[in-house]
């Protein structure tokens, strides 16, 4: 077990609220101390990207003259992951895209997710009411849960039910009735929009538009409260619910602490929610500040996601242009950004581990860091960028330097033997001796790199 304090506690904090790190990126965060490095990643209007803004805003969205449109929105949404000054930001866009799930299959306009995963990016450490109302009327989740169909006389409980029940309050803390009221109350939140020349299904531009003609004008009841209520009552009395508070407290500790956590872990983390008035960013200070958060329990206790796994391995090893590749091989692995598998969005923990999918990581870092020339579909890897210049004479130090750089340092006594190991076989697979040169840097420290990357170790965050 690491000693979770200095560069290691860095380390596991850009893990949890990021993507991981470059050495140059844990240097520059330990030098804030701790409570300086959270409160950089809380702040990320402060660090302004308009070099990451604009490519994003530049995709040609309409399907009637760019086919792949959505394949450019994931690769740029990737290397935003991997370059990113504001990894929180980016963290916790990717948190509330599983929370509040929505789907290209279904939603089929790039425009349209592109505005959802901005408004993730704007409020997704903002006020929790105020996202949730903004979602309520986000035009992608008013097709993906038939928003436009939710009428006074034909009401359609799809989003009233998922509100309750994914969104904010979870299963077991309302009845039928309160989601029949929470289904009138949001009739007439539609959305319009102009549709693509080439495609009648799909937008390549959307807002909320409110018809007062389809709106249910009559009283409602709903958890016990009586009243003439609207969608935006619906979340204000469903947000002072004390189990809104638990609910959303329990999934953001399982996402940034640890799987699974007794209520009774949970409990100040509600608390403190609420007496915040649901202030995200003070919810996530509390979980970093936490002594949960930096706990021998907490470290590597969770299972990388696909995109974490490749966000991260890229941006551990500088490679800062990803392509569509990457989105296939996160695809494969279980994971596929604007396309989570239905509306309760990705799974979690062991979810993401199965024979198949552990060969398909370990399979991609080795194309990762074998790649000698660039493709259409792989940038090169270069292995002496990872050394900074650094000259190795024993094949312990270039070990224990790429534990530190990928493991933070922990590694067992027979896995570090084992990669010692390696690197002193010659081409014949024989025991010799090891110089770091040309030909061994090609050869031994990108095997070395993948070795690495295809431990156990690595596939925690």
């Amino acid at each position: 077990m690491a000693d979770l304090t200095g560069r290691v506690q860095i380390a596991h904090l850009l893990r949890r609220a990021g993507f991981g790190a470059t050495v140059a990126e844990i240097d520059e965060y330990a030098a804030l101390g701790f409570g300086g490095a959270v409160e950089r990643l809380l702040n990320p209007q402060r660090f302004p990207q308009p070099e990451l803004d604009a490519p994003l805003a530049a995709i040609d969205i309409d399907p009637a003259t760019n086919q792949a449109a959505f394949p450019m929105l994931q690769v740029e949404w990737l290397r935003r992951m991997i370059v990113t000054k504001t990894p929180l930001q980016e963290k916790m866009a990717l948190f509330w895209h599983g929370h509040f799930a929505t789907a290209k299959s279904k939603v089929n306009s790039p425009a349209l997710m592109r505005q959802q995963y901005q408004l993730f990016l704007a409020q997704g450490l903002g006020n929790f009411q105020e996202l949730v109302l903004a979602v309520s009327q986000d035009p992608a989740m008013l097709i993906w849960l038939d928003g436009n169909q939710n009428r006074a006389k034909s009401p359609n409980e799809n989003y009233g039910r998922e509100l309750l029940e994914l969104f904010m309050m979870g299963i077991g803390n309302y009845s039928e009735d309160d989601v029949k009221a929470s289904a009138r109350a949001f009739t007439g939140w539609f959305f319009t929009g102009d549709r693509s020349t080439a495609n009648g299904k799909a937008y390549i531009n959307g807002r909320f538009a409110f018809e007062p003609k389809q709106h249910d004008n009559g009283q409602k009841t709903f958890l016990g409260q009586t009243g003439n209520w609207d969608g935006g009552d619906i979340i204000r009395i469903a947000l002072n619910h004390p189990a809104t508070a638990t609910f959303i407290a329990t999934k953001l500790f399982r996402f940034f602490i640890w799987d699974a956590p007794d209520a009774a872990v949970v409990a100040p983390f509600a608390a403190a929610f609420a007496q915040h008035g649901f202030d995200l960013r003070e919810m996530m200070r509390t979980i970093f500040l936490s002594p949960e958060f930096s706990s021998e329990r907490a470290y590597r206790a969770k299972i990388k996601s696909p995109i974490e796994y490749v966000a991260g391995l890229m941006r551990t090893l500088g490679l800062t242009h990803p392509t569509r590749d990457a989105i296939i091989a996160a695809r494969q692995m279980g994971q596929e950004l604007f396309d989570p598998p239905n509306v309760g969005g990705w799974t979690s923990g062991l979810g993401w581990i199965s024979p198949g999918s552990i060969l398909d990581r370990a399979n991609y870092a080795n194309k990762l860091v074998t790649a000698r020339k660039a493709t259409a579909n792989l940038a090169a890897f270069d292995p002496a960028s990872i050394l900074g210049g650094q000259s190795f004479t024993a094949p312990e130090a270039l070990a224990d330097w790429l534990i530190g750089l990928m493991l933070d340092g922990v590694a067992t006594a027979d896995q570090r033997a084992a990669l010692v190991s390696y690197l002193k076989l010659n081409e014949q697979g024989q025991p010799g001796n090891f110089t770091l040169n040309a030909q061994t840097l090609d050869s031994k420290v990108r095997g070395l790199i993948h070795l690495v990357a295809a431990m156990p170790t690595y596939l925690e965050s």
